[in-house]
Order: C-alpha cells, then sequence, then structure tokens
C-alpha cells in the first residue's frame, strides 16, 4: 500500500486541479473551525454535494483534506482568544492562550502547528502500517470494554484537576449530570428536561462548548481593563527550537498514541482525546504545576493528539465501514455517492481509491502546515485589536455559531447559561476540563454501561473477568492510588517544613 500511496501522491503533484482541490479544501476546513459554532462535521457536511461531479478518489480525498483542515483551524482562535474554534481544541486553551497573553503568541502558535503536523504525519503512519490490526483489536471492545475505557479516561482527567481530587470528580459528575439531561438510551425515557420540549434531545456539544469558553471569556474580558500584552513577533525561524522538540519527542510520541487508540474507539472523538493526552503530558511533568499557565509541552501534546485523531478515525472506516465519529460518518455518504463501500473489500477491490485518500492525506497535512507558518506572524495581532471593537465581533460570531447548530433560539440561551456556569466554577476552583470530560463522555458511560448490565442481566462480575476490561480497571486503580500516596505525601512534607 505504500508504493500505491507514493504512485498517487505523484499523480496529485502532476494534476494542477486535485492539487488546488485539496488545498482549497484544507483551508474551507479550516476557515470551519476557526469560527465559533462551525467545526469539521458541518464542513464535511456542506462540501458534500460537491463530490458528486468528482472521481471517487477525488471527492473522498477532498472530504479528507477539509477534515485534516478542521482539525487544525481551531488553534488560531484557542490560543489567541481562550475559544476554542472546535471541541477538539478545548485542551490547547489550557496553556496556549496563557503563553499568548505573557507576550508570546508565535511561539504559542508555531508549537500547535508543528504539533498539527506531527500528530497529522504519525496518525497517517499509523493508519497506513497498522489499519487492519487495531481495527481488528478494536473489534473486541465491547460495552464493558468501552465502559472501563470512559472511566479510565475520566478518572485519569479528575486526578490531575489542579491538584483537587474531590473537586476534580464533583465537576465531572456535573459535567455528566448536563450529558445525561434529554431522553435515555435504550428506553427513551426523558430525564432532567422540567417538561421543556427543547431539552428531550439534550443539551447540544456546541453552545455548551461555546458558552463554556468563548461567553465566559467574553464576560471576563468585558469586567477587566484591557490587558496591554507586548507581542513578540520577531521570534527566528519557525518559532519552536531544536531543544524543544527533542524535550517533546516522547510526549508526542504518547499523545499520538493516545490520539490514534481513542480514534480508533467509535463515538468518544478528538476532544477526548487531547485533554486526556494534556493530563498524560502534565502528569509525567517534572514541572505539573506550570501546566495552565503556558507550557509549551501542554500545547504539544494537545495539538499532537487532536491531529492524530484523524488517522485514528479513519482505521475503522476504512477496514471495517465503522465511523468512529461524526465526520467519518458523513464521509460514508461520499463513498455512498459513487457506489462503493468502505470495509476489507475496498482493500482490495478499489485499492487505488484508499492509496487516494493516504496521499490526500498526507498532501493535506502539507498544506496546511505551509498556510499555517506563513500566517504566524498575521493572526496574532488580533491581540492588539481594541477590546470595544473585537469583543462585539467575537459576541456575534458565537451567538451565530451557537444558532446554525440546529437551527434554536433556545442553544443561544443555553450558551450563555453555560458561560455563566464556567465563570462560576473557575470562581470556586472547580476544573472546567474535568466538566468538559464529564459532558462528552457522559452519555458514552450511561450507554455502554446499560448495555453491558442488560447483556449480563445486571451481573457486574464480566467488568472484571473479561481481559482487557480487567486491565483498564486495574491500571486506573493503580494510577489513582500512586496519585494519592504522592499527594500525601507532599502534604506531610510541607506539614514537616
Amino acid at each position: 500500500m505504500l508504493f500505491e500511496m507514493l504512485a498517487s501522491l505523484q499523480s496529485i503533484l502532476a494534476s494542477p486541479g486535485t492539487l488546488a482541490l485539496l488545498v482549497a479544501g484544507s483551508l474551507i476546513g479550516i476557515l470551519f473551525s476557526a469560527l465559533p459554532g462551525l467545526n469539521a462535521t458541518l464542513g464535511v457536511a456542506v462540501m458534500l454535494p460537491l463530490t458528486f461531479s468528482l472521481q471517487p478518489g477525488s471527492g473522498i480525498g477532498f472530504l479528507t483534506s477539509i477534515y485534516i483542515g478542521a482539525m487544525c483551524g481551531g488553534l488560531f482562535a484557542a490560543t489567541l482568544l481562550r475559544i476554542p474554534g472546535n471541541a477538539s481544541s478545548i485542551a490547547t486553551t489550557f496553556d496556549g492562550y496563557p503563553l499568548a497573553q505573557k507576550g508570546q503568541p508565535v511561539k504559542a502558535l508555531a508549537t500547535g502547528v508543528w504539533a498539527n503536523f506531527v500528530g497529522g504525519i504519525l496518525g497517517l503512519i499509523a493508519l497506513v502500517a497498522f489499519a487492519p490490526v487495531i481495527a481488528r483489536f478494536a473489534l473486541a471492545f465491547g460495552p464493558f470494554e468501552m465502559t472501563s475505557l470512559t472511566i479510565m479516561a475520566t478518572m485519569l482527567v479528575v486526578s490531575l484537576a489542579q491538584g483537587a481530587m474531590i473537586k476534580g470528580l464533583l465537576a465531572a459528575l456535573l459535567g455528566m449530570a448536563c450529558g445525561l439531561v434529554g431522553f435515555a438510551p435504550i428506553d427513551g425515557t426523558a430525564r432532567y428536561t422540567f417538561d421543556v420540549t427543547e431539552l428531550t434531545g439534550g443539551f447540544g456539544v456546541v453552545p455548551v462548548i461555546v458558552g463554556l469558553f468563548a461567553i465566559a471569556q467574553i464576560l471576563r474580558e468585558v469586567h477587566r481593563a484591557a490587558p496591554k500584552v507586548a507581542l513578540d513577533l520577531h521570534v527566528r525561524g519557525a518559532g519552536v527550537t531544536r531543544a524543544e522538540v527533542r524535550a517533546n519527542l516522547w510526549n508526542m510520541f504518547r499523545s499520538s498514541a493516545i490520539g490514534v487508540w481513542i480514534g480508533v474507539l467509535p463515538g468518544i472523538g478528538a476532544s477526548a482525546s487531547s485533554i486526556v493526552a494534556w493530563a498524560m503530558a502534565k502528569r509525567a511533568s517534572r514541572e505539573p504545576e506550570s501546566f495552565g499557565k503556558g507550557n509549551v509541552a501542554g500545547i504539544w501534546a494537545s495539538e499532537t493528539s487532536n491531529n492524530a485523531n484523524v488517522g485514528g478515525s479513519l482505521l475503522p472506516l476504512l477496514t471495517l465501514g465503522i465511523p468512529g465519529d461524526a465526520v467519518t460518518a458523513l464521509m460514508i455518504a461520499g463513498f455512498m455517492i459513487h457506489g462503493l463501500q468502505p470495509g476489507p473489500l475496498l482493500f482490495r477491490e478499489h485499492s487505488g481509491i484508499v492509496a487516494d485518500i493516504y496521499a490526500s492525506y498526507l498532501v493535506s497535512t502539507i498544506a496546511v502546515l505551509l498556510f499555517q507558518l506563513a500566517t504566524l506572524r498575521i493572526f496574532p495581532r488580533i491581540l492588539l485589536v481594541p477590546h470595544h471593537y473585537l469583543l462585539p465581533v467575537m459576541l456575534t460570531l458565537t451567538v451565530i455559531g451557537a444558532y446554525a447548530a440546529d437551527n434554536q433560539t433556545f442553544d443561544v440561551w443555553v450558551m450563555f447559561g453555560f458561560g455563566a456556569l464556567a465563570l462560576v466554577l473557575e470562581r470556586y476552583g472547580f476544573s472546567l476540563a474535568a466538566f468538559v470530560l464529564g459532558f462528552l463522555l457522559g452519555p458514552i458511560l450511561e450507554l455502554n454501561l446499560r448495555r453491558a448490565l442488560t447483556y449480563e442481566d445486571g451481573d457486574l462480575t464480566p467488568f472484571l473477568t473479561r481481559p482487557i476490561s480487567a486491565t483498564m480497571l486495574a491500571l486506573t486503580a493503580v494510577a489513582l492510588g500512586f496519585i494519592l500516596f504522592r499527594q500525601r505525601r507532599g502534604g506531610l512534607r510541607y506539614a514537616d517544613d
């Protein structure tokens, strides 16, 4: 498959029209994710009809380029404005924005840009080299394994919630409660709707995320004097040093592995993988207290995992015909438009199209890198725009984005409500990362837990007798025990001093 990909790449480079199409798709993806409320799913959905008139390889490659561009585009708004352009950029706000506020927006953006590229390439390598193996292993994940994995991911972030596990756990539980609003899975019982029709479908991800980060940030800026940021726009070269790259090599490989692995498992998504990767980087750091204050390792972790997740999401789509997330679910429609069925037979009967997708992935990753490097010193000037001009524009974009998600005015009020909630949570030291992860993973945890209990008539022992499930629960227990031990030992040392 590698040689076929290289042949397809040569064909793309020799065809100016196809190359321009992939570059355009990458830029469209960046645009869709840079604006609050828009995302990769919407970008692919809007552009899907255009693939009718294209050849199968070009059409699906075009959708792939939009997907990749969208996963990268959220970096700019997350770093400069603390507004994640899409849910996968949430963890980038934790360190990207503080670093930009310290006068180093180019450093923050450059780190994210190169992390995007590295994560994209490592995700592609995993896709090409391990597609059948990883996808086959993912089939072993039933409801018991998915439940255990969700618990492990949630507890990892909770345990690192600003050093306060109890507050982290409460924030995650509150997020889960918000995620459970609406009709229950399996039996369809309405919960926490208070007879409000708009709540029967639950809180939308877009208004919740935009509210927690964008609206909360706008409210913060309104109630404080505009900070004077001394921008350093004269960073040499590509904005990152060789020493920083060497220091984060293991961080990048670990975060990419997390992105690929979570991407393979249907329904969890890049938002969870980036938060988990950020939490793992914090746990492994010798200076965990610097995370959330502008540590570049946090940006490397978040953005590398974010883009590696694309390769992971494409794995089950191409090899098994199972979508890894909402975007790849839409891409199935792209295959169907051309009379194709993703799955094992695709590799045997249409290997050229698979090679076209791989080559389009590579071309789009490089195109995004070049575009972002070219604009590194342009976008940071947003920080110089006076707040009385910038804040109304930000507010308008957030309102449009929240409304456009489902064309409901109710979502706009949900957005403002969660913006106010974010201010309360931060005021009393509760972790927004734990809340967001609870909100995203709560429905997944409930669905798989209920399925598991239904299959075994309420018996919980399979969680401990199934090898994969038992291993993940054991790792979770060991990790929590180790963290509690370190915190207790640190407290005793402080008391002795």
